[in-house]
């Protein structure tokens, strides 16, 4: 979950450059920024199968990030995003909002 939180303040810093941008289309830049958060994400979900239990292996076969990515649709909605301001605002509460949910019900912080 420390994985998830890193993610959450790249999410974070890059809302802070996008929501005082004029407009509604981003401009390339920020296009290319976002994906390489999905880029990031992916990566990260690869080393976290690496350096997860034996024990774990069977519930999470593609790993636990990888298995939380896949369940909330947070790498497929990176797809749908483009260049719309509006698309990757709603994209930083929904991945705000999960992290919250998740820390209240228990997971780590």
């Amino acid at each position: 979950s420390s994985k998830i939180r890193d993610l959450l303040a790249q999410v974070n810093e890059l809302y802070n450059d996008i929501v005082l941008e004029p407009g509604e289309k981003l401009n390339n830049d920020y296009v290319d920024r976002i994906l390489h958060l999905k880029v990031k994400m992916i990566y990260d979900a690869g080393r976290d199968r690496e350096t997860m239990a034996r024990w774990e292996e069977k519930e999470y076969p593609n790993g636990k990030l990888a298995y939380f990515f896949n369940e909330t649709g947070l790498l497929n909605m990176i797809n749908e995003i483009g260049d719309s301001r509006k698309k990757f605002i709603d994209y930083c509460k929904y991945f705000e909002a999960l992290v919250a949910y998740h820390k209240y019900f228990g997971g780590k912080e």
